[in-house]
C-alpha cells in the first residue's frame, strides 16, 4: 500500500472512531434510529469510478467494476488492498458481479454484443456464455445457492421485469409482471426468496420480498425510497440504499421482517449506494460518491 493510500485509510479509520453513533433528526423533527457502531474504511481512491463491490465466497477477494483501464471492467482486490483486472475484454463489463456458490464462475452484465446482456464467466477456462435474450437490455444478475441466476430486463411487457435462468441459458422464466420497474434482485442465502426494488409505476421504489418463482410478494418498508437490497448471510437482515427525509442515499440495515431500520456510519453529503455483505456477516462494502468520484468503502460491524 502506498503512502497516499495508507494515509487515506488511516484518516477514514480515525474518523470512524472519533464519530460515535448519533441520533439525527428526520424532516419531521423526530429522532431517527441510531447508527450502528463500527469502523469505516476507504478501500479505493476516488477518480476511477470503482463501484458495485461484492465478495467471493471465501471472503478473501473483493470483486468490483472499475474504469481504471479506460472502460468498465471486472477487477479484484485481495486482503492487502492490491487490485488487478480479473477479466479483460474489449467491451464494457459492468454492474454487480455475482459469483456462484463455489466461486468457480461469475455472472455479470456486458455490452459486448451491442445490447447490454447478462453473461456467465467460467474462471478456469475464461469461457463466456450469454444467458439473457440478446434482443432485450438486461442487467444486475445475482446467483442463488440453488444454481439459478436472477436479473432484470426490459423483456416482458413492463419497463423492467425480474427474470430467472439457469447458468447455461436454459429455463428462462419471467418472475415479475407488474407496472413500472422491478429491478435489482438479490437472492436469499437459502435460494428460496428474492429481495428486489420496485416502483409499480409511481417512481418511488420500495423493497419487496417474494419467492424465487414469483409468488407471495410483500413490501419490506414504505417510508422513503429503497433500492439495491442485499441479504445478510444468515438471512435475517437486508442492507439497502435508501433516501429517507434527506436528499442523499444512505446505507441502512433492516430486518427481513421489516423491523429495526438502522443506518451504518458513512460519509455525509454524498450518495452511498450498492451495499454488499461479506460472507461471514461482519462487514458491509458499498460505493460512496457518483460516477468517476465513486470509491469503495467497508464498514466493519462491532
Amino acid at each position: 500500500m502506498d503512502r497516499r493510500h495508507f494515509l487515506a485509510v488511516a484518516s477514514a479509520v480515525a474518523s470512524a472512531q472519533l464519530f460515535g453513533p448519533r441520533s439525527p433528526l428526520s424532516a419531521s423533527g423526530a429522532p431517527e434510529a441510531r447508527e450502528l457502531r463500527g469502523t469505516l474504511r476507504r478501500l479505493t481512491e476516488p477518480g476511477s469510478g470503482d463501484n458495485r463491490a461484492t465478495f467471493m465466497p471465501d471472503g478473501k477477494t473483493l470483486l468490483f467494476a472499475s474504469n481504471r483501464s479506460g472502460k468498465s471492467q471486472i477487477w479484484r482486490m485481495d486482503a492487502t488492498g492490491h487490485a488487478r483486472r480479473m477479466h479483460e475484454s474489449m467491451s464494457n463489463d459492468y454492474g454487480r458481479v455475482a459469483p456462484n456458490a463455489d466461486g468457480t464462475k461469475l455472472c455479470f452484465s456486458s455490452d459486448r454484443t451491442g445490447q447490454n446482456a447478462v453473461y456467465v464467466l467460467e474462471l478456469a477456462s475464461g469461457h463466456v456464455t450469454r444467458v439473457s435474450d440478446a434482443a432485450f437490455w438486461s442487467f444486475g444478475p445475482t446467483w442463488s445457492s440453488r444454481d439459478v441466476i436472477a436479473f432484470f430486463s426490459t423483456k416482458g411487457g413492463n419497463a423492467l421485469n425480474i427474470w430467472t435462468v439457469r447458468p447455461d441459458g436454459s429455463q428462462a422464466r419471467q418472475v415479475t409482471d407488474q407496472p413500472g420497474e422491478s429491478r435489482q434482485p438479490w437472492c436469499s442465502p437459502n435460494g428460496s426468496s428474492l429481495a428486489l426494488s420496485a416502483d409499480h409505476g409511481t417512481g418511488a421504489f420500495a423493497v419487496e420480498l417474494l419467492a424465487v418463482e414469483g409468488s407471495g410478494t410483500r413490501p419490506l418498508a414504505n417510508r422513503g425510497t429503497y433500492e439495491q437490497p442485499f441479504w445478510s448471510p444468515d438471512g435475517n437482515r437486508i442492507a439497502v440504499s435508501a433516501r429517507i427525509d434527506e436528499p442523499h442515499s444512505r446505507i441502512y440495515i433492516i430486518g427481513a421482517d421489516g423491523s429495526n431500520l438502522q443506518p451504518i456510519h458513512q460519509a455525509e453529503g454524498v450518495d452511498n449506494v450498492h451495499p454488499a455483505w461479506s460472507p461471514e456477516g461482519r462487514r458491509i462494502v458499498f460505493t460512496s460518491g457518483k460516477g468517476a468520484e465513486g470509491a469503495i468503502y467497508a464498514f466493519d460491524l462491532v
